[in-house]
């Protein structure tokens, strides 16, 4: 005799555990007696109506084919709040297998992508330019750089770009001179505009994308290029576990698989971005270095992409500090060599911010973490308000612009400072001059008076020697 309660229970307990498939799939087994345990169907018939609909529901997530391109072929959508919902019954999101999450996350990237284009109206580069490319870009003059036009920086219709990856930029980064904002994400499967494919999915966009930061650049009037430094590789075939054409017979059976799925594609590494590293260099040099019209670069980088950052500050410290303002961390990947430059070290404490998985409310200090190399953090550490790696970039986006232009306001206050100084100054100089002024005109008019006095003394004198002398002869001349 089945127990209705027990199963609708221990079903409902499998969903939130992420165990549905093997459910379904007829591969779960008992944990007491290890048998297997006799597949849904089975059960069908006998489970509450609610909890048969829930899973059909679930089913009805399995695209029905086994290259899906949108997310709308898993009945997902993305609500009013940028939270990922079921189209039918608007509920979050529920994991089957990690190829149904993989399929969904690539078609996620696809979808902010193209989002990017069409509503932010931001301009995708293919990297490393084609040699046609870089002739037209010497040819072009500077009123053609900064046209529309599709070639100007790369252009995306000309080939399927397989052995190339991309990035983004604003549609005023060849022209915006006040500044420019740098986003640099982490490793793994994130593409440009993600920081986090799990917030994108279980979260919503405003946590784990870069939107925010879209935002808080366009209110505050920067240009915008977002890198790419986890694509750096491309297929160099098909063979992949996608193209068995059983599989779009039975795709169910093909996303229901919970047995780890090996890729046995060939890869090469892309040119000229062969790792993160070189990727961000190749970017510097030909991309900001050559387009980018802002006079200061802010640049946010998070978990691994510190580390990328940091190498970008020693291979072009000269170049990139005449230009650099500001920079955050976001729970990032980074440290300080025993031999970096004492400039790399005082431009990071002064001019860098490290945001960190913390408990505490965000921008709180906290305390100083060790890194690989050195027992002192390269900047100042705050809490990011999120004690979850993956979230951090999310939490501290406020956090983030706040230290940008506090700095630049109380640079700006400093000036103001030293310019009122400096008028206080000249005040104070100018009123100890005109006291010195009185002071030597009130002694120089003692002086005039004392020197009157004094010829009146001696005229005086004179003239009573005169008269005594006057006195003398006439005495004299009577006695005679």
């Amino acid at each position: 005799m089945v127990c209705i309660a027990c199963w609708t229970k221990y079903i409902e307990s499998l969903i939130e555990n992420s165990h549905i498939a093997e459910l379904l799939n007829g591969s779960l087994k008992c944990s007491i007696c290890h048998d297997l345990i006799a597949p849904l169907d089975s059960l069908k018939d006998v489970l509450p109506k609610a909890l048969k609909d829930r899973l059909q529901n679930i089913l009805s997530t399995i695209p029905a084919t086994t290259h899906p391109t949108t997310i709308d072929e898993f009945n997902y959508y993305f609500n009013e709040n940028d939270e990922l919902r079921h189209k039918i019954t608007h509920e979050r999101f529920v994991f089957i297998t990690q190829r149904h999450y993989n399929l969904l996350g690539d078609c996620i990237s696809d979808y902010l992508q193209n989002r990017m284009k069409t509503q932010w109206k931001y301009k995708e580069i293919w990297l490393p330019f084609r040699k046609h490319e870089q002739t037209e870009k010497k040819e072009n003059t500077e009123e053609q750089q900064t046209s529309d036009n599709s070639g100007q920086i790369g252009d995306s219709n000309v080939d399927d770009h397989h052995d190339q990856t991309n990035i983004f930029i604003s549609d005023d980064f060849n022209t915006n001179e006040n500044g420019c904002l740098i986003l640099i994400q982490g490793s793994g499967v994130v593409r440009p505009n993600q920081w986090a494919r799990s917030c994108c999915i279980n979260e919503s966009l405003n946590i784990g994308t870069m939107f925010p930061y879209m935002k808080h650049a366009k209110e505050n009037n920067l240009s915008v290029l977002i890198l790419n430094p986890n694509q750096t590789t491309y297929y160099v075939n098909d063979d992949d576990e996608n193209n068995n054409p059983n599989d779009d017979k039975d795709p169910q059976s093909f996303y229901l698989t919970t047995t780890r799925v090996y890729d046995n594609r060939t890869t090469k590494r892309i040119q000229h971005n062969e790792t993160s590293r070189k990727h961000i260099l190749y970017v510097y040099d030909n991309i900001i270095q050559e387009h980018c019209k802002g006079n200061k670069l802010y640049i946010v980088a998070h978990s691994a992409g510190g580390d990328a950052l940091m190498y970008l500050l020693r291979e072009r410290t000269q170049s990139l500090f005449s230009r650099l303002t500001s920079v955050a961390f976001t729970d990032s990947v980074h440290s300080l060599l025993p031999s970096e430059s004492e400039q790399i070290k005082q431009f990071l404490r002064q001019n860098g911010i490290h945001f960190v998985a913390s408990d505490e409310p965000m921008g709180t200090p906290v305390r100083k973490r060790q890194s690989f190399y050195s027992y002192e953090p390269a900047c100042m550490e705050v809490s990011a308000g999120h004690p979850k790696h993956e979230y951090t970039s999310g939490h501290c986006v406020d956090g983030v612009f706040k230290f940008f232009f506090k700095k630049q306001m109380n640079e700006s206050l400093h000036l103001e400072d030293d310019n009122k100084q400096e008028n206080d100054d000249k005040q104070e100089q100018d009123e100890k001059q005109e006291i010195d002024d009185k002071q030597e005109q009130h002694e120089k008019q003692e002086q005039d008076e004392k020197q009157e006095i004094d010829d009146k003394q001696e005229q005086h004198e004179k003239l009573k020697n005169l008269s005594k002398e006057n006195d003398e002869n006439h005495l004299d001349s009577e006695m005679a």
